[in-house]
């Protein structure tokens, strides 16, 4: 075993991705950490949060299913970044009027998809421009001139490290000061094609990637490159696990790709967001995400939770006018993201303790231990403000109407651990009307006045900006007119974003306390297993099926290899790196198997293969790290 570990670390010592990562295991500036966590603020500000932090439930589920067979490469559909008056929006549709490519080294080949032919190459330095109308269908131009294609169309490097240049649009750059708009590139290929909802005469422009490239141009965009390199690998995970688990979301929609390149899946801007710490964040978490009873999570995170998180079923609580909701989820509870005994907050001193103190450095996502400005706020909010934040949308009709003055407000109910308010009653000269759930809460109470509201001390750098949305309140305080109508309300808090799931900024601050990322996740993630995506696959013939292959990276190869299995599987043969272990049906007789494979394994990247034997019988299977 020793001396194969020194042949495996010979070899990687040598390997370009080792070499990548020890060059880009370097610290981040203080001036850099400064820019890149201004544009992570501005981003979620003014683009929102995405799908995949679990913030826009009007996309619908956030995990889809596990794959059911080794998923290498991911289509991502690429925005178009220009409105039709000309002013930029960089996620302005997915329908582009035209799509002009170059390529960065050697030549391009243009393949007509319709019968796999070539029609056209270019070189470094010149542009393909392909465009559609429905009387004309596709036309390539190149230098060399236009010809027609029946396409789809796809266009592929000669070499493996060519980069495209999407010249028809641009991107912000995250990793510059001011976000400057970028010619954005992308590795792997791209191809221009349409979907059964694509618009008249318009095109969809979409990168074939593979999932490992795809992961490095995201951790930059959702988290902060700056942060705790185990906190990065959480994100990381999170990414991957998102990615693997919506393949063919975006088909069933009637696109031809599986994600997008926005927040309505995770922000992706290709090479131009590849951080050399996302690289390395990717590297050491390659093919791992979170998983629960042998399926993908859905990994839910925001940026802080101010010490405290809440369960989905406070936070999403479906339906929304019922508290709490249906959707109890295992591993998405309510926890103390702190050291030590977590606080009592079921009475007002409690709370006011807790949540009033702006230096606790107990908490891992607190200003003086991470930085994390938003992890305490106060905000003052007139009550003309309130009053027209409660749109019909936004509450539910107890008498009356909402036409006259607010006269008071009051909390009805409480979440579980945090003691975040849940709903409120308002009540005015017109009638009473409720609110209730996180999103209305924090929408109604939990939004700034003007930007010249900041946070409270020992972070008050920089002020939070005017109707800037940070999350429900945990106290509310009023004051009223002489004539007994509400003038304000004082609402505090702690946090930013959902509270459910992990706190990037709080994974930030376990990671600097020395925590790897597989106990953050298993922290934020109540039960959760860490390791390859479980591929759940269903089997129609015998012998002859190709088989499956997973790669994996572990620090410290230790790792469980588990197979759950309905019947009719006979036999499942594994192959761990170069040895061979055979599992006989009787094994598999329980419906679920564990066996440690770390004898196996070596540090860094490791090869498991499945082929499964049988008929009409299905089987899960995955390797958990430990």
């Amino acid at each position: 075993m020793f001396l194969r570990t020194l042949a495996f670390l010979a070899v990687v010592l040598l390997s370009p991705i080792f070499s990548a990562i020890v060059s880009h295991a370097q610290d981040v500036s203080p001036e850099e950490a400064s820019i890149l966590e201004e544009e992570f603020i501005r981003s979620k500000a003014e683009e929102g949060e995405s799908h995949a932090s679990g913030s826009r439930e009007d996309l619908g589920p956030v995990i889809m299913g596990n794959p059911t067979q080794s998923v290498f490469t991911l289509r991502v559909g690429i925005h178009y970044s220009y409105t039709t008056t000309g002013t930029y929006s960089e996620f302005s549709t997915l329908n582009h009027p035209l799509v002009r490519i170059a390529n960065t080294e050697g030549n391009a080949f243009v393949i007509d998809q319709s019968n796999g032919q070539q029609i056209a190459s270019i070189t470094v330095g010149q542009i393909v421009e392909i465009s559609y109308t429905n009387a004309g269908g596709y036309v390539v131009t190149t230098p060399a001139g236009s010809v027609p294609s029946s396409g789809p169309v796809r266009i592929v490097g000669e070499l493996a490290t060519n980069q495209f240049r999407v010249e028809s649009i641009r991107r912000s750059n995250p990793l510059v000061g001011g976000s400057p708009q970028t010619v954005p590139l992308y590795r792997g290929s791209l191809e221009v094609s349409r979907g059964s909802v694509t618009a008249a005469d318009r095109v969809n422009l979409f990168n074939i990637v593979e999932v490992e490239s795809y992961v490095r141009g995201v951790v930059a965009n959702e988290s902060i490159a700056s942060f705790a390199m185990e906190a990065l690998k959480t994100q990381a995970t999170a990414a991957r696990g998102y990615a693997v688990a919506n393949v063919g979301n975006y088909i069933a929609r009637g696109y031809p790709f599986d994600i997008v390149d926005s927040s309505a899946s995770q922000v992706y801007r290709g090479v131009i967001s590849e951080h050399p710490r996302a690289i390395q964040a990717t590297e050491e978490s390659r093919g791992i995400v979170a998983s629960y009873n042998g399926r993908i999570i859905s990994a839910l995170y925001s940026s802080s939770f101010g010490g405290y998180s809440d369960g989905a079923h406070w936070t999403f609580n479906t339906p929304p006018s019922q508290l709490p909701g249906t959707n109890v989820t295992p591993y998405l509870t309510g926890i103390y993201d702190g050291e030590g005994p977590a606080p009592d907050l079921t009475t007002d001193a409690g709370r006011q303790a807790f949540w009033t103190s702006a230096n606790q450095a107990f908490s891992y996502d607190m200003c003086g231990r991470v930085g994390n400005r938003f992890a305490r706020w106060r905000l003052t909010i007139p009550a003309s403000d309130v009053k027209a934040r409660l749109t019909p949308a936004r509450i539910v009709v107890i008498s009356g109407d909402t036409t006259g003055n607010i006269t008071n407000i009051e909390v009805l109910q409480r979440m579980t651990g945090s003691n975040r308010i849940a709903s409120i009653r308002v009540t005015l000269t017109s009638g009473v009307v409720e609110v209730r759930g996180w999103d209305n809460i924090r929408n109604v109470i939990g939004r700034s006045r003007s930007d010249a509201t900041t946070p409270v001390d020992p972070c008050t750098g920089t002020a939070i900006a005017a109707n800037f949305t940070l999350t429900n309140p945990a106290i509310m305080e009023t004051t009223f007119n002489p004539d007994s109508t509400l003038a304000t309300v004082i609402a505090t808090g702690g946090g930013w974003g959902h509270n459910t799931g992990m706190s990037q900024y709080g994974s930030h601050g376990r990671g600097l306390a020395g925590q790897t990322f597989l106990q953050i996740l298993q922290t934020y993630y109540q039960g959760v297993d860490v390791g390859t995506y479980p591929i759940t696959m269903a089997r129609n013939s015998g012998p002859g099926a190709p088989p499956l292959q997973q790669d994996f990276y572990t620090a410290n190869a230790r790792a469980n290899l588990v197979v759950r299995a309905r019947p009719d599987i006979t036999r499942l043969e594994v192959k761990v790196n170069q040895y061979r272990i055979p599992i006989r049906g009787s094994q598999l007789l329980s419906g679920k198997y564990t066996l440690d494979i770390s004898p196996y394994l070596v540090p860094g990247v490791n090869t498991v293969v499945y082929e499964p034997t049988g008929r009409h019988g299905a089987i899960t299977f995955n390797v958990n790290l430990y």
